[in-house]
């Protein structure tokens, strides 16, 4: 025979402190979750020390790190960050770049997350900066259009900043980064429920 317990509250004895669980609760899915809660989290690393540079005017791919999840829930949203790549400006021809999240849903084209025409950058005016690399960083919350099974795919586009100029947005190259140093690209997919 199956119990059932039906309450609005559920309190200690004393009205405060924890209740501890003896017992795993069985039955609880990614659907029984409420909106907003967290569903799974997945990652990619690549360690690597390429210096990628590119003199296109419009995006491509960065070769960075590419980021894969299967969400659990139908409507879910995608949080996608990456970090852990280092943008470079010089004044001799590095003025700066542009990038932009992009993703591919069940092996589909690449296309952008985010409505706007870019996610992150930096570009110097006057061209005089003498050799800066960043911390480089990419956070963006898509709404993705997919069926339950599919896989959608992330990846870091970006493109020159300034059409005289060739753009790096990883470099490898600096005093902190020369000789046999390398980096590790980091992408994270956080799926939350709709």
């Amino acid at each position: 025979m199956t119990s059932k317990l039906k309450t609005d509250v559920l309190e200690t004895v004393s009205g405060s402190g924890t209740i501890a669980l003896t017992n795993q609760l069985s039955g609880m899915t990614s659907a029984s979750v409420p909106s907003g809660s967290v569903i799974q989290v997945t990652n990619n690393t690549r360690t690597h020390a390429d210096n990628l540079s590119t003199t296109s005017a419009t995006y491509i791919d960065s070769g960075l790190v590419t980021g894969a999840i299967t969400p659990l829930s139908a409507g879910s949203k995608i949080s996608v960050n990456i970090t852990g790549f280092f943008p470079h400006v010089n004044a001799n021809g590095n003025r700066g770049m542009c990038y932009q999240m992009f993703k591919s849903v069940n092996g589909g084209t690449y296309v952008k997350v985010s409505a706007g025409s870019v996610d992150g950058g930096f570009y110097d005016q006057a061209d005089t900066a003498s050799w800066y690399d960043f911390n480089g960083a990419c956070v963006v919350f898509d709404t993705p259009t997919y069926s339950l099974g599919q896989t959608i795919n992330y990846k870091l586009y970006y493109k020159h900043a300034h059409s005289s100029s060739s753009s790096y947005i990883n470099h490898i190259g600096g005093v902190l980064h020369s000789g046999n140093n390398t980096v590790t690209t980091l992408i994270t997919m956080t799926e939350i429920k709709g």
